[in-house]
């Protein structure tokens, strides 16, 4: 996809798109138009996936939104693309930053269960010991007896090793 296709297909509004009616000229063969069907013109395009993201089929091809929408507006494709607030349908182009996939991964939320609901934190033992990981190092923290010292020590070492990418809640 480029950024012409992109336009040509969609108008964004408040961090979605939707299905513009296509002219002629956006298709390389009349075929192509043939397949549009106009009764979409208008709607929001997409639906949400399994995972939780915003999902357009083209002609086949599934896109996750929240790249279209990036792809619209700066024209170029970044390895990944972090949601600054960590939700995954708020595609509105000032929450959206490029990124790799390592600083992405610093931003996601907990994926499992843990005894203390906080990542990077685990109770064994009886006391807290704290873990953070980056740059594929893992960082031990230490033992802490209070939940509440173990929970500063990982968000102040994610604040000095993940920047911007930092998700300290």
């Amino acid at each position: 996809m480029t950024q012409e296709q992109v336009r040509a297909l969609f108008i964004y509004w408040r961090g979605h798109l939707y299905w513009r009616p296509r002219p002629r000229e956006a298709f390389a063969s009349p075929n192509a138009y043939a397949m549009w069907n106009k009764r979409y013109a208008g709607l929001q395009a997409g639906s949400i996936g399994e995972r939780g993201y915003r999902r357009i089929a083209i002609f086949k091809t599934c896109y996750l939104e929240h790249r279209l929408v990036w792809l619209y507006h700066k024209g170029w494709m970044p390895e990944a693309i972090d949601h600054k607030n960590g939700k995954k349908t708020d595609n509105r182009i000032g929450n959206l930053r490029p990124a790799t996939q390592m600083e992405n991964r610093w931003n996601s939320r907990r994926l499992q269960t843990t005894t203390t609901n906080v990542k990077g934190l685990y109770k064994r033992d009886g006391k807290y010991e704290a873990h953070v990981c980056s740059n594929y190092v893992r960082y031990y923290l230490g033992r802490f007896v209070r939940k509440s010292d173990a929970k500063r020590a990982v968000t102040a070492a994610r604040k000095a090793l993940h920047k911007a990418f930092a998700r300290t809640g």
